[in-house]
């Protein structure tokens, strides 16, 4: 889960996590709780195709595991600055600008399958982890790859602004196997390049 760049948010996301809530005195708030505070919502990130995480039902709802978790958070926000109600506003988001759009604002949190990492550490704020996950291949039965050396001069898809999508360029660049890389907007774009045989892989992560 992504926070907006606010101490207390993270302390917000890490108590919702536990099913508690502490006080806040309106005096003590800054940064994102004091936005919430002030404009009486919030702003939640979500994923239109990152299942189990984050995406829309046939209704167009969105659902998932993380969004349970984002609705718990805003429950324990709004139970923190003790307000009657907190208009909710949903964007989508990619892996590509989810880090951007909690930067300048225009998110608030998001919870998806975003990589904790060193770099990220230093653009936005994180709650407890949620999940931990291993890099996969997904390839068609008739396709021959086996392990990663088999995609050597083959086309490789991943998604665009994922951990996935940056150790696949590393490796390609570092073992110089000549890979032809695509990069998908999303996981389900990403899949439609491997179904319709514009790809041979599809690196990504296995959760």
């Amino acid at each position: 889960m992504v926070i907006g760049n606010s101490k207390r948010l993270l302390f917000a996301a890490t108590l919702a996590t536990a099913f508690l809530a502490a006080p806040a005195l309106a005096k003590e708030l800054t940064g994102t709780l004091k936005k919430i505070k002030d404009t009486g919502g919030i702003s939640l990130g979500h994923r239109e195709s990152s299942i189990p995480f984050s995406y829309y039902d046939d209704k167009q709802q969105v659902i998932g595991y993380s969004q349970d978790l984002m609705m718990k958070v805003v429950e324990a926000i709004k139970a923190d600055l003790k307000m009657a109600k907190i208009d909710i506003k949903m964007l989508p988001v990619t892996s590509s600008n989810r880090i951007t759009l909690i930067q300048n604002g225009s998110i608030d949190i998001e919870c998806g399958s975003t990589t904790n990492n060193t770099e990220r550490q230093k653009q936005v704020s994180f709650s407890n982890t949620i999940f931990i996950i291993e890099t996969r291949l997904l390839t068609k039965t008739t396709s021959g790859i086996k392990d990663f050396p088999d995609l050597a001069g083959k086309n490789v898809v991943t998604t665009a602004g994922t951990t996935s999508e940056r150790l696949l360029r590393k490796m390609n660049e570092d073992k110089k196997m000549n890979m032809s890389i695509i990069s998908a907007k999303d996981h389900g774009e990403a899949f439609l390049t491997l179904e319709t045989g514009r790809a041979v892989a599809f690196m990504m992560d296995d959760a």
